[in-house]
């Protein structure tokens, strides 16, 4: 069986350079990867993965850390998108995916520390951000590899993560609405402990202050849906578009709307540009975050600091938006 130094030898170089090579590592120039890949190619050289986890004590997987607070994760589109741009990204560099999943914070703290433990996984991906998360303290002092998706509440500078700007995203959103003629606009959200949502919020906020207009929150929870929405829209009589957090909400805060109210007419407005905002009827417009992008993004801020020889200091990515006019 031809081994990577085999391929080293032939291409003269070291081990660990066309250990690098084959995976397509930035430390090593791309003429020395392309002449290691060919070679390697030539050779038939197939990568063993398994010894070399053996040898470094390490493992070539990263774990995919989901909320714990998970209602809408098997119907929310967005997470899938997450998934296949971090596998985009992880696949050309020979790293593999597995999913960490819990019930309960302590049930998900075990997960993870089998998977650091038993597995030898170092570097996850956590799909979410919320406020004092224990994950990430754990991982932090487990002196894990990690990558945030969503903007942490404290210690940004020090913590790396991908985000939208979602506080102008949620201005850009509430302007567009204001631009239509609306003058007084709902905010329709479910966690005040997700930042992403929050962050939106201001963003709502702003809008409603730069424009002289009026602006009211609607917090919902599953339990009390209709009848919060009832009892918001006899408080305020004269909305008449409701910007949700996401497309989901907004859809399902339509239905609500046309059932308890058929005559009242609500414009709604959500983010992710899912088939949801699609499906609406009416079509709701939506702003376009590119959770694809946002995976793929987060992946390379863990491949860098499983490339990077020194203590780099961490980075942040901001993915740009688009606001989607359905017609």
């Amino acid at each position: 069986m031809v081994t990577i130094r085999d391929v080293a030898k032939y291409a003269g170089v070291s081990a660990s350079t066309a250990s690098r090579a084959i995976r397509n590592s930035s430390l090593i120039s791309p003429e020395t990867r392309k002449k290691v890949q060919l070679v390697a190619k030539k050779m038939n050289y197939v990568p063993n993965f398994n010894a070399h986890n053996l040898a470094t004590n390490a493992n070539n997987t990263v774990g995919i850390v989901f909320p714990v607070d998970k209602d809408d994760l098997y119907q929310n589109p967005f997470y899938t998108e997450l998934i296949e741009g971090i596998n985009q990204e992880l696949t050309p560099k020979h790293f593999f995916m597995t999913v960490a999943l819990g019930g309960t914070i302590k049930e998900l703290k075990q997960t993870i520390k089998i998977m650091i433990e038993n597995s030898k996984i170092e570097q996850f991906i956590l799909l979410y951000s919320i406020e004092n998360d224990p994950i990430l303290k754990y991982l932090q002092q487990r002196k894990a590899k990690y990558a945030v998706i969503g903007k942490p509440y404290t210690n940004a500078n020090s913590i790396p993560y991908v985000d939208n700007d979602n506080v102008n995203a949620g201005l850009d959103a509430t302007e567009y609405l204001i631009n239509k003629g609306h003058r007084q606009l709902g905010y329709a959200f479910t966690s005040r402990y997700r930042l992403v949502q929050t962050d939106r919020m201001l963003g709502f906020h702003e809008a409603i202050r730069r424009n002289d207009s009026y602006g009211y929150d609607l917090e919902l929870c599953s339990e009390r849906f209709g009848t919060a929405i009832k009892e918001y829209l006899q408080r305020y009589p004269d909305i008449s578009a409701i910007l949700a957090s996401d497309d989901i909400l907004a859809f399902q805060v339509q239905k609500a709307v046309q059932r308890i109210v058929p005559e009242r007419q609500i414009e709604l407005m959500g983010f992710n540009d899912s088939l949801f905002a699609k499906f609406a009827e009416p079509k709701i417009s939506t702003v376009q975050i590119y959770p694809k992008r946002l995976g793929k993004a987060a992946a390379q801020l863990i491949i860098q600091q499983l490339e990077q020889e020194s203590n780099e200091p961490f980075e942040k990515m901001i993915v740009p938006y688009k606001i989607i006019e359905q017609n």
